[in-house]
C-alpha cells in the first residue's frame, strides 16, 4: 500500500488532534515493512526541524506554515506516488481533494473528523460550499473518533451514513500500568480536583468557568480541596479573575502549559478529573486520567457520554448546571471507595478499548477493507477482486 498523509499539524500542538496524527503516522510506520509499501506525510504547520520526531519509516516533509509549499509537496508527492490511498488530517484540507483527483484519479480519498470543526451552531454559522462539495462528492471515506460527531458533522453535511466510519482515540497504557494502576483517590485532608484543556477564546465549552464556581459549595464540604488547571491560553485571564471574585485565588492553581513528565506527576497526585463540557468531540483527557486510576466527572451533552459510562468510570452531569457537577465531585470526594472503583473501571476501559493496538488494528481494517471494496468496484463481472 502506498499512502499520502497530509495534515495541519502532527507535532506543533499538544491537542487531541495532533496526537491522533501522531499516532496515525506510528501506524503507517508499521505497515511500511511490507514489500512495494510507501507512505508520505506533509504537515502545513510543523517545523522542518521536527522531523527527528517522525517515524523513520515514514517519509516527512514539514511546510513551516507555509500553505505554497504545503500544497505544492502534496500535489509532488500525489502525482510521482500514484498513492492507493490519500488521507486529509482536516476537513479544512479537503479541498485539495479536487487537485488529488484530477492528478491521481484512481486513489481513494478518506477524511479523518474530531469534533467541532465539522460542526455549525454553535462553532460555525455555516459549511463552506467548496468544502461541503469536496466531502460529499470526492471522499470515499470519512473516519470519526467518535458517533456524536459523525451525527453532527451528516446533519451540517448531508451525507450518508455508509460513508463513515469510527475510529476512537487511543492513549498508550504501559504493561505495569495494565496489571497495577494507581489507585490515588480521595486521600485524607487534601482532595485535588484536576482540569486539562486548552484556554483558547473557542474552549469555553470545556466548562473551567463552572469548575471554579462550583468550588465554592466543594470547598463549603471538603475545607481541603483545591482545583489544579493544566494548560493556558487568552481565555486563563478572564479565569483567574473569576476565581479572584469568588474569593477562591487560593483555592484555584493554574499551571500553564506544563512537560509530559509533569503532567504525568500531576496526574498521579490528582483525585478527580473534572471536565463538564458541552463542545466534546471525542476527549482523550479522559482516557489519561483513567491510565491514572482517576475517576471523572463529564458533561452529558456532547461525547463525553459516549466514551464514559455514568456510574461506572465515571459522573455524567448538566455540564451548565453548577449545582450538578459540585454534587458529583463532592459524592466522588466523600466515598473514596466508589471512587476508587471508578478509576480502577476507566482503566479497564482503555485496556479494553483504547489501546494503541486497538487503534491500529481498525484503521488498518479500514484502509484495507476500503481497499478491497473499490477493487472489487472495478473488477469486470466474474472476475475475482485482487487483495491489498
Amino acid at each position: 500500500m502506498k499512502s499520502v498523509f497530509v495534515a495541519l499539524g502532527v507535532y506543533a500542538g499538544v491537542g487531541g488532534m495532533e496526537r491522533f496524527n501522531q499516532r496515525v503516522l506510528r501506524c503507517l510506520s508499521g505497515l511500511a515493512d511490507k514489500p512495494g509499501t510507501e507512505h508520505r506525510a506533509v504537515v502545513l504547520w510543523d517545523r522542518p526541524e521536527q522531523r527527528e520526531l517522525a517515524p523513520q519509516r515514514v517519509r516527512y516533509s514539514a511546510a513551516g506554515s507555509s500553505k505554497c509549499k504545503a500544497a505544492l509537496l502534496f500535489a509532488w508527492h500525489v502525482w510521482r506516488m500514484q498513492p492507493d490511498v490519500i488521507l486529509y488530517g482536516h476537513v479544512l484540507l479537503a479541498p485539495l481533494a479536487a487537485l488529488a483527483r484530477l492528478l491521481s484519479p484512481r486513489s481513494r480519498q478518506v477524511l479523518f473528523v474530531h469534533g467541532r470543526e465539522v460542526w455549525r451552531e454553535p462553532f460555525r454559522r455555516r459549511v463552506p460550499f467548496r468544502e461541503r462539495l469536496a466531502v460529499r462528492h470526492l471522499m470515499d471515506r470519512v473516519i470519526s473518533v467518535s458517533r456524536f460527531t459523525m451525527e453532527r458533522m451528516k446533519a451540517a453535511y448531508g451525507l450518508p451514513p455508509e460513508l463513515f466510519r469510527l475510529l476512537p482515540n487511543a492513549i498508550d497504557l504501559s504493561a505495569e500500568q495494565a496489571s497495577h494502576p494507581e489507585l490515588p483517590c480521595c486521600r485524607s485532608g487534601r482532595f485535588r480536583l484536576l482540569t486539562v484543556a486548552r484556554l483558547g477564546w473557542q474552549d469555553r465549552s470545556k466548562g473551567c468557568d463552572k469548575v471554579i464556581l462550583a468550588m465554592r459549595r466543594i470547598v463549603a464540604e471538603f475545607p481541603g480541596a483545591t482545583h489544579e488547571i493544566v494548560g493556558d491560553g487568552p481565555l486563563r485571564t478572564e479565569l483567574e479573575s473569576l476565581a479572584a471574585s469568588s474569593g477562591l485565588a487560593e483555592r484555584v492553581n493554574f499551571l500553564g502549559y506544563v512537560s509530559d513528565h509533569r503532567l504525568e506527576e500531576v496526574y498521579r497526585d490528582a483525585d478527580v478529573l473534572v471536565i463538564p463540557s458541552f463542545g466534546e468531540g471525542f476527549g482523550i483527557v479522559f482516557l489519561e486520567a483513567w491510565k491514572h486510576g482517576l475517576p471523572v466527572v463529564v458533561g452529558n451533552r456532547d461525547a463525553s457520554s459516549e466514551v464514559v459510562t455514568d456510574g461506572w468510570n465515571g459522573l455524567c452531569v448538566d455540564p451548565h448546571s453548577v449545582e450538578e457537577i459540585a454534587g458529583a465531585v463532592c459524592s466522588l470526594l466523600s466515598d473514596p471507595g466508589r471512587a476508587r472503583a471508578m478509576g480502577e473501571n476507566g482503566r479497564r476501559t482503555v485496556q479494553e478499548q483504547f489501546t494503541h493496538e486497538h487503534f491500529r488494528r481498525r484503521l488498518t481494517e479500514i484502509l484495507v477493507g476500503t481497499g478491497e471494496r473499490e477493487k472489487a468496484s472495478r473488477e469486470p463481472a466474474g472476475q475475482p477482486a485482487a487483495r491489498l
